[in-house]
């Protein structure tokens, strides 16, 4: 028996389809959170003062793990630690370096990885396909 010669192009039609789909479904999820406006404050501060920055400066790619951290759904007592750096107006240098104590001392780092852990184990993947050969 002949594997059809089409099956390939059939398989990754359906797998690029999939794709597709799921990104769709990620952005509309993105798009559904809501951020505080501690949140929102907090990521405007740090765009603010990325941009300051120049090209090579290291503290960009520690603003851009912020950002990252801080975009997710938090708990009430990060939320009321962001109110807080709202509330006192931090910005540039002296905000990166709050979020950084907030960042540790909530163990941000721990629950990213295992919510990174558990999405990528929920993500399906085409592990194989058939073919009916008559």
């Amino acid at each position: 028996m002949r594997i059809p010669r089409e099956l390939n192009e059939h398989v990754m039609r359906v797998r690029r389809a999939f794709a597709e789909e799921v990104k769709h479904r990620e952005s509309q999820y993105e798009h559904t959170l809501s951020l505080s406006h501690a949140q929102r404050y907090v990521l405007r501060e740090l765009g603010v003062f990325f941009r300051s920055l120049p090209e090579e400066d290291e503290m960009r790619g520690q603003i851009n793990l912020l950002e990252q951290a801080f975009r997710q759904p938090l708990n009430d007592a990060i939320r009321r630690d962001l109110n807080r750096l709202r509330r006192d107006h931090l910005t540039g240098a002296h905000l990166v370096d709050a979020l950084k104590r907030i960042y540790t001392r909530h163990g941000i780092a721990r629950w990213l990885a295992s919510a990174r852990d558990a999405a990528v184990g929920t993500i399906p993947k085409v592990v194989t396909s058939e073919a009916l050969v008559l």
